[in-house]
């Protein structure tokens, strides 16, 4: 023990803090005591609080997948538990249960119905119990309270899932539809375009190449054809004065008639006399035959009647031949753009094809669509049931009155504890001859040991703050 600025310093062992403590004990005792005491009537006082549990199963239904494709995924556990909290959590849901139970009627008179919600949500528990099985765990001051309140919340859970679902299943259907008829409008689309094109390049279309082809080889033949006819036309013009005149022509029926008449007169001159009249008249018409063949003659020595059509013949076979040659340019150009024209075709129509697949999958999605949610809705009461409906709890489940008795007891006896040794902290008396010898800087000759006196206290010596030296 020492003495600085007047204020004594003491240092314990835990055998004086231990002495400390049984010297003060009924210090000690009191007021651990009086605190467990007023520990004991608080948490006497304390309100119960009931847990009511409602177990709820959920069985999907699930067809065979070569059947049917599910609409709706399956979910692992970890989602359906975040999936039924959600709804459970929901203030739709629980402002429903509130209303219904007349839950939270000071909270809602404080706070309304958002400060009732969040107080029951507080009071709300949502886990799993199994694979398929989740707990829906409800605290309330009331036993019964907590358990039609869980109760009453599997059940709107339940239903509001199977509206949930529903609506999903709705939902599929409209947005496949809705995809079905964009694709069926795409594909009309893309068969327009393809007619479209088709349209434009109906001169290059690949299946027409075959009937190209033949016009091609019937065009060449009118060409040969027509070349035969200018030639056969130059070569009569090339023979033109070198061969006899024709039958037909004034020419040859004035030779054929002038060689007639030269064969009566020589039978009239071989059978009569030079001056019978017969010979007479037959000399006067050879002659004038004659005069009419010379003269015949030399008009068609001046007339190029013959030369000018076969010249006109041979100028129409030019230009038919020019004119067929020109096709059968068209019908090659045609036919050298018939292969970029086959290629866009073929791009459009792969195009068309790849969207009627995707209709056909729509369509056949559609179908199972449509099977899928008559299964559901079919099986849809009996995914979700209760397995275990909420019983009125006979236990409190809080607060727990032998754990806080404890606890209290524990915290009274150290607050007894610190009480004594604040007091013995407090404390200047000198029990030792150390203490003595520390405190008074003094060399001690001779200790009184502490006398028993009837009826009296014992005394310690107290040592003042001021050394008197």
């Amino acid at each position: 023990m020492s003495l600085r600025g007047g204020t004594m310093d003491r240092t314990y062992t835990m055998d004086e803090l231990f002495a400390a403590i049984r010297r003060r004990w009924k210090v000690t005792a009191a007021i651990a005591f009086g605190v467990l005491a007023l520990a004991a009537v608080v948490i006497a006082r304390l309100p119960d609080d009931y847990k009511a549990r409602a177990l709820v199963m959920v069985e999907p239904f699930t067809p065979h997948p070569d059947l049917v494709v599910p609409m709706i995924g399956a979910t692992s556990l970890e989602e359906k538990v975040k999936s039924v909290r959600a709804q459970v959590y929901a203030r739709g849901l629980m402002a429903t249960a509130i209303e219904e139970l007349k839950l939270y009627p000071k909270e809602r008179e404080k706070y309304g119905m958002d400060g009732a919600i969040e107080a029951f949500r507080n009071d709300t528990e949502v886990h799993a119990d199994g694979e398929n099985v989740f707990a829906i765990i409800v605290r309330s001051k009331s036993a019964e309270d907590a358990a039609k309140t869980a109760n009453r919340l599997a059940e709107l859970m339940i239903e509001g899932n199977l509206q949930v679902r529903a609506g999903q299943v709705t939902r599929t259907r409209e947005i496949i539809s809705q995809k079905l008829a964009e694709m069926r409008g795409e594909l009309s689309r893309a068969q327009a375009k393809v007619a479209a094109y088709k349209q434009e390049h109906a001169d290059t279309l690949p299946e027409l190449v075959e009937a190209r082809m033949h016009e091609r080889e019937a065009i060449s033949k009118q060409i040969e054809q027509e070349e035969g006819f200018a030639k056969e036309a130059q070569h009569r013009i090339d023979l033109l004065g070198t061969q006899p005149f024709g039958k037909d022509t004034e020419v040859g029926r004035l030779e054929e008639q002038y060689d007639t008449m030269r064969a009566k007169l020589g039978a009239a001159i071989s059978g009569l006399t030079a001056d019978h009249p017969d010979v007479q008249a037959l000399k006067r018409e050879t002659e004038f035959t004659s005069a009419r063949l010379q003269a015949a003659r030399a008009r068609a020595a001046q007339n190029d009647l013959e030369q000018r059509r076969m010249t006109a013949a041979i100028e129409r076979s030019t230009k038919r031949v020019g004119a067929l040659e020109q096709r059968i340019a068209q019908i090659d150009k045609l036919v050298a753009a018939t292969p970029l024209t086959r290629a866009q075709i073929d791009d459009l129509e792969k195009d068309v094809d790849l969207v009627k697949v995707k209709v056909a999958s729509l369509i056949s999605k559609k179908a199972e669509a449509e099977i899928t949610a008559e299964l559901e809705t079919k099986s849809g009461p009996a995914e979700f049931r209760v397995l275990e409906s909420a019983q009125p709890p006979t236990i409190a489940a809080s607060p727990n009155r032998p754990q806080a008795l404890l606890l209290a007891f524990l915290a009274a006896v150290a607050l007894g504890i610190a009480v004594a040794l604040g007091q013995e902290l407090s404390d200047r008396s000198l029990r030792s001859e150390g203490e003595v010898s520390m405190a008074l800087t003094l060399p001690v000759l001779a200790c009184v040991p502490q006398l028993a006196v009837v009826h009296s206290r014992p005394r310690l010596l107290a040592v003042h703050s001021e050394n008197e030296g």
